[in-house]
């Protein structure tokens, strides 16, 4: 009876490992196909801009400063004045080594923004934006490797919350890229969790494989403060295709 027994527990524990192999090349596969895929860059249901003619800029305390006086931090800007947010957008504009001149202004529940296009290139077009405070205020330093990211001012619900975090990764307010495998978020007690995986990938030289990094983006809204922060992780490397030499 306690052989049968032990070759059964063998069995299983075969079985189950060949079941996470099956599952783990099933995910890979997933991995490599969105990562070579050019026209994927976000699943169904995230939130993002389409259509957009122009670069987005999010104003912030470089741009509005002449270079002598440029510290290392850069926060993007915030406030419910319409008028400031031309004021900055114009300094910006004018600390720039491009002029751009402004054909429209228009504005969101999320953001002022300020069409300006090149005067020597009508082509090129640049969607100065800040902040409403109203909705979000920026806490994030993209010169500092922090976890802090703003303070939410919306009203709080699952729906809300999702949607400014995949505007804030999709605006590139964060400063990642990445593309999104899939996006969730929970009602948690006292907190928001939402969830975000996401992949990129680095191209490699004659000679050398792509690799292929997988993140796990865990962000948390505290729903009495309303602070939101993001802590990342590399929990996952693939090789890609390889890159033939010449």
């Amino acid at each position: 009876m306690r052989k049968y027994l032990f070759l059964l527990i063998v069995f299983s524990l075969i079985v189950s490992c060949e079941e996470d192999e099956i599952t783990e090349s099933s995910n890979n596969d997933r991995f490599l196909e969105i990562a070579y895929n050019k026209r994927y860059q976000y699943p169904d249901g995230f939130y993002y801009e389409k259509n957009l003619i122009g670069y987005v800029y999010y104003e912030n305390s470089v741009s509005i400063k002449p270079i002598t006086e440029r510290a290392r931090t850069w926060i993007e800007l915030n406030t419910d004045d319409k008028k400031q947010a031309k004021t900055w957008s114009n300094l910006s504009n004018e600390y720039s080594s491009v002029n751009r001149e402004i054909v429209e202004e228009r504005e969101t529940d999320k953001y002022f923004e300020i069409v300006r296009v090149n005067i020597q290139n009508e082509n090129d077009t640049l969607l100065s934006r800040v902040h409403r405070t109203e909705y979000f205020v920026s806490k994030y330093d993209k010169f500092t490797d922090v976890n802090l990211v703003g303070i939410y001012n919306g009203e709080l619900s699952i729906t809300n919350v999702k949607q400014l975090i995949e505007y804030l990764w999709s605006c590139g307010t964060l400063g990642i890229y990445d593309k999104v495998v899939e996006s969730s978020t929970i009602n948690k007690g006292d907190k928001f969790e939402h969830y975000i995986q996401s992949l990129k990938i680095t191209q490699g030289d004659f000679g050398i494989h792509d690799m292929i990094r997988i993140y796990d983006n865990k962000f948390h809204l505290d729903k009495i403060n309303k602070i939101l922060t993001i802590q990342r992780e590399l929990v996952k490397e693939i090789q890609g295709n390889f890159n033939e030499g010449w």
